[in-house]
């Protein structure tokens, strides 16, 4: 521990004064001609002679002289009570104490703290709280300070400093918790506060949190502040309820085993922890913990920020759901950092009203997706700027309303798209309505909807292929697509498929804008999509879609008025066509196009032609203004022929009406011309 007063004792007592302080007996027969007293125990023994008087302890303990030592002085009035610190009572004298002078600042070891590890320092740390009525804050040396009770603050603020978080468990200040299934720090109803430059740390925990907060009667937590703090080992980490304006700066949570390591409410609205902030820490359940949340947001909380902060390792990363009677959680911004290494969801949307995210990154060592937003999700959702990648199925899984996703690049995911991760079926019969229903030997995991690969069934062959699956329970699944026809002959696996972007038939309003979606240069590419939409209500547009292993996109829902999708990279992207028919002879010369007359503030890009006669030949190019586009003129026979343009060409119809026509040349016996130009609008 440190020694604040002991090489003042020393320049004071002189040698003579130290060797008196040596002897516990000896000291206290001194007292009063040197001014000194060995240990507390001899402090009191000791009556003061008069109002005012000043000795020195040498030491707290006998045995540890220049530790909880210092100036005291004697209150000849006094009658408080003896709180072991900062206040004595001399045994068999009622009126009198020694009194420590101190204004809000106290040490640990002024109580009787030792540090050793060993023995229980929660009275002792205790009674330091206590002896701060108006707040203030309690200095933690070098050491380990076991707590056996929980240490509770109420009302004021009393902040906990110690000498510097670190990784070694034998160094700076550690407050190891030993509660069983209390908590370790409790804070009620408290006006500022918090821990800093120290380590918390359980042992043999089965239940409660390190550090947690509740309302005193009527009254909330405000204004707290934890910084370069390291929080480990424990049960739980931290249950945050009934605050306000809470903020964790440089902080590290690490190896919990319990439900989740930061809880925030988890009761009803009057329990709400908002707002809250996160700067530069980092949040891990630990390798050993896989089915560990690392935050859960529960019920209403408003206003939760993330700055440059990792969550690692655990189940889900961010899981914002609402199991209480009251609302939902309200505001969640992250930006920076991200999450990695989980075995569940990194972001997990259930419930709740907005989330943003900004400037992230998303990665698990998971089957599932890296973010999920479930159809109870009635908020709002936005990613810009995000790299989304290597997850075992979907990137984004999409069930809700109004997400936007802009400037990211989401990519390599379906990693478990591969016989390596394969079920095995051990069965095939004729589900519902006559269609394959297979057995798994295990918990498949998976949902209705997802796309699986089955291989290496016989006897029941037809059920071999990639198809969408029906789930019946955790061991069956059905192909609806499938009739049965043969009996189960042996063998067989599955696997599921994975897109970048997964939009179910509950989702609506969403938005994919200049997002790069499939391969990454570096990892494993098993996407077979970029986006696969199964919703209405959908705007994708401006994506690049190079690199999915099947296609760019699947649209397998209905298409409306309000389904978009535009102007993509990696898509023969067709935004519309210049449509003429001639019925009888098409002799040489313009002709009109049926849908469009002038090309009028618009540039496009010819990039394909479709043509047929229905007898004899010709030779047909586009005309603008009279000229030639800028293309070559095609051939034209009676079958139908489509050519993709090595060199598409621009009309640019921007500055001034352009008028398009299409020229018939080198007409032979033409008739029933039909021909039509495929564009994709440039602006």
């Amino acid at each position: 521990m440190t020694q604040p007063l002991r090489r003042r004792a020393l320049a004071t007592f002189g040698l003579a004064g130290v060797a008196l302080a040596a002897t516990p007996g000896m000291a206290q027969a001194k007292a009063e001609k040197n001014g000194t007293v060995g240990s507390v125990a001899g402090l009191r023994a000791t009556a003061g002679t008069a109002d005012g008087q000043v000795v020195y302890l040498l030491g707290y303990h006998a045995n540890l002289p220049g530790t909880g030592g210092g100036e005291l002085f004697w209150d000849a009035s006094a009658t408080q009570a003896d709180n072991g610190g900062t206040v004595f009572a001399v045994t068999g004298v009622a009126t009198g104490r020694w009194k420590r002078p101190h204004a809000s600042r106290l040490h640990l070891e002024w109580f009787g703290c030792t540090g050793t590890g060993v023995d229980n320092e929660s009275p002792r740390v205790q009674a330091a709280v206590d002896s701060l009525p108006a707040g203030g804050v309690i200095v933690a040396g070098t050491g380990k300070f076991r707590l056996e009770q929980t240490i509770r603050v109420r009302t004021v603020p009393v902040v906990f400093q110690g000498s510097g978080p670190t990784d070694n468990d034998e160094l700076s200040t550690q407050f190891i918790v030993s509660t069983g299934t209390g908590d370790g720090f409790l804070f009620s109803g408290v006006k500022g506060g918090g821990l800093r430059d120290l380590v918390v740390r359980g042992s043999g925990l089965t239940g409660g949190s390190l550090v947690a907060t509740e309302s005193a009667p009527g009254d909330r937590n405000y204004m707290m502040l934890f910084t370069n703090a390291r929080f480990k080992d424990g049960y739980n980490g931290f249950t945050l309820r009934s605050c306000n304006t809470i903020r964790f700066a440089n902080c590290v949570w690490n190896g919990f085993n319990g439900q989740q390591v930061i809880l925030l409410n988890g009761v009803g609205n009057e329990t709400r922890a908002d707002p809250v902030e996160f700067v530069q820490c980092g949040i891990a359940a630990g390798t050993a913990n896989p089915g560990v949340d690392n935050l859960v947001i529960d019920g209403l909380g408003g206003s939760i920020k993330f700055f440059a902060t990792a969550v690692l390792f655990g189940r889900h990363g961010i899981w914002l759901k609402n199991t209480t009677v009251g609302s939902y959680p309200k505001f969640l911004y992250f930006e920076g950092g991200g999450f990695e290494n989980g075995h569940g969801t990194p972001v997990l949307l259930d419930a709740g009203a907005q989330a943003q995210f900004s400037n992230a990154y998303f990665s698990a060592d998971n089957e599932g997706d890296a973010v999920r937003i479930n159809p109870g999700f009635t908020g709002m959702a936005t990613f810009s700027g995000c790299i989304i990648r290597g997850c075992g199925r979907h990137g984004i899984d999409i069930g809700s309303t109004r997400v936007t996703v802009t400037g990211c690049l989401i990519g390599n995911h379906g990693r478990t798209a591969h016989p390596a991760f394969a079920r095995t079926i051990t069965g095939a019969v004729a589900g519902g309505g006559g269609k394959v229903r297979l057995t798994t030997s295990a918990p498949h995991g998976w949902e209705t909807g997802d796309r699986v690969t089955v291989q290496g069934v016989t006897g029941t062959t037809e059920a071999n292929g990639k198809w969408e699956i029906s789930v019946v329970d955790d061991t069956h699944f059905e192909l609806p697509a499938v009739d049965f026809v043969h009996g189960y002959g042996g063998g067989g696996t599955a696997y599921r498929h994975g897109a970048g972007v997964n939009i179910r038939a509950t989702a609506s309003r969403v938005v994919l804008t200049g997002n790069a979606i499939g391969s990454l240069a570096d990892g494993i590419s098993r996407q077979d999509y970029g986006i696969v939409n199964a919703a209405t209500e959908v705007l994708i547009a401006g994506n690049d879609l190079n690199g999915n292993l099947v296609a760019p996109y699947l649209l397998t829902g209905p298409h409306t008025l309000q389904t978009r999708v535009s102007g993509n990279r990696g898509v023969d992207q067709i935004d519309g066509w210049l449509t003429a028919r001639i019925p009888g002879a098409a002799g040489d010369g313009l002709h009109d196009f049926s849908n469009l007359l002038y090309l009028d503030g618009q540039r496009i890009r010819i990039f394909k032609a479709t043509r047929r006669l229905g007898a004899g030949a010709c030779d047909v190019r586009l005309d603008a203004d009279g000229a030639s586009a800028g293309g070559n003129a095609l051939g034209v026979t009676t079958a139908v022929q489509t050519t993709n343009l090595v060199a598409p060409f621009t009309v640019d119809g921007a500055g001034s009406p352009k008028r398009l026509q299409v020229r018939v040349l080198n007409a032979n016996g033409a008739n029933d011309l039909e021909v039509q130009f495929g564009y994709q609008l440039i602006s």
